[in-house]
């Protein structure tokens, strides 16, 4: 098996990519533990709502990225959730809002984290892909 080294131009550019996924994320969910806080004022709870939307995104892409580091194809399960946690952590932020424009905020602040945890499983499969062919 061939493997394809990154240069050091594809290495600076996608540590600095992932840095900005992971400095996104970690304010997604700063925003979203702070948004169901100041709903249930229980720091339990905004911690269980947080791992259940953004870190159960974050969870499939890890899956998917160890599935392709092992030359594996991911299940449908994983990937459709990939699509459903995200869409489900923004359904939770607009059911605690209780004006509209909480609904834009509060419904918007979990994509942050979903975004990044998907972006950074995206850049880890594809330099997996391009390494190993």
């Amino acid at each position: 098996m061939t493997t394809r080294r990154l240069t050091k131009g594809q290495t600076v550019v996608l540590g600095a990519a992932a840095l900005v996924m992971v400095a996104v994320g970690a304010a997604g969910a700063i925003g979203t533990f702070s948004n169901v806080v100041s709903e249930f004022h229980r720091k339990a709870t905004a911690i269980g709502v947080v791992a259940a939307g953004e870190g159960l995104t974050l969870i499939l892409a890890l899956t998917m990225l160890g599935l392709t580091m092992l030359g594996q194809p991911s299940p449908t399960w994983v990937r459709g959730g990939l699509w459903l946690a995200p869409l489900a952590a923004c359904l939770t932020g607009l059911s605690l809002a209780s004006s509209v424009t909480e609904a834009a905020v509060y419904g918007m602040t979990p994509l942050a984290m979903s975004g990044a945890a998907e972006g950074l499983g995206l850049i880890a499969r594809r330099i997996v892909i391009y390494r190993t062919g």
